[in-house]
């Protein structure tokens, strides 16, 4: 028997909660035909979310799988939400379209759009021309709507400058790694007026040892299927339940069994050190490291 490193679509769920950017709302894109404008005292980081922000808790909530986009009815997609307990879950969300399938009419576009009253849903507007990587800014929306110039499949998304001012540049909207070609769906959107978490492409998570720990503070560093990486790491202690890996505290995973996640401590293979305590055994994990394990009673 092995026991099975909980994953979402080949990486850590807290991948989405890999530190270097503080949670916050996305800033709007200026409206000067395609230059990037400091956005000043508006700006927030759109980037990963916090590993205190939610998630640590260990709570139930994952009514379907966003990687696989399973477990909703036609018309509806499975995205990331914040739970009123304050952790993170999922969700089926019924809109006009998928903003990753791309599904409206052909010369359209899904994408998230504003409206005057504060709301923001998916919706078939008119495709932009701005590629993955250019600078973006908001189109000429009809009254009553706001969106972005980027073309099909892409999130006009607040980044920082090495100035200190902010940019605003389509990246790609995923479900899974396999949606991007370049780095992981590893970036989360807060976007007001919608409950919904969508994705973009960022970056690769930067690689570690998780004997050594050797991620750069407050990252922690968890085993994954692709290897291990250095990520927000969560308070959550030998025993807990949890959903993924790090809900963990540091030099633990959360593994299944029995229909369960759990976090357990990581151990070497074959028997060395570190090795288990209180009589557990040290157990494979689906992930490319093949000397870590995780202790399971």
């Amino acid at each position: 028997m092995s026991a099975r490193l909980v994953l979402l679509g080949g990486a850590l769920m807290l991948g989405l909660w890999v530190a270097g950017c503080d949670d916050g709302e996305t800033v709007r894109p200026p409206t000067d035909g395609g230059t990037t404008l400091d956005s000043g005292t508006d700006a927030g980081d759109s980037g990963a979310v916090d590993a205190g922000d939610g998630g640590g808790g260990g709570s139930s909530g994952f009514a379907c799988n966003v990687a696989k986009q399973e477990g909703c009815a036609a018309g509806q997609s499975c995205l990331y939400t914040d739970l009123t307990d304050g952790g993170t879950g999922s969700q089926c969300f019924e809109a006009a379209c998928d903003v990753v399938r791309q599904d409206c009419p052909s010369g359209q576009r899904c994408t998230y759009v504003g409206t005057d009253g504060g709301t923001t849903a998916r919706q078939c507007v008119a495709a932009g021309t701005a590629t993955e990587g250019a600078p973006c800014t908001l189109a000429e929306s009809p009254p009553g709507q706001t969106y972005d110039t980027c073309a099909a499949g892409l999130y006009c998304k607040d980044e920082p400058r090495d100035d200190g001012g902010t940019g605003f540049f389509c990246r790609k909207l995923c479900h899974a790694l396999s949606d991007c070609g370049s780095g992981e769906c590893n970036t989360v959107l807060r976007l007001s007026g919608t409950r919904e978490l969508p994705l973009v492409c960022g970056p690769a998570s930067a690689r570690c040892d998780p004997f050594a720990q050797d991620c750069e503070s407050p990252l922690a560093c968890y085993p994954a299927a692709n290897g291990a990486v250095c990520a927000g790491q969560g308070s959550l202690t030998e025993g807990a339940a949890c959903e993924f890996s790090n809900q963990c505290s540091q030099g633990s995973t959360c593994v299944m069994a029995g229909g369960g996640g759990t976090c357990r401590t990581l151990c070497r293979l074959p028997a060395g050190s570190p090795g288990c305590a209180n009589g557990a055994t040290c157990r494979t994990i689906n992930n490319n490291d093949s000397d870590v394990g995780a202790c399971v009673p």
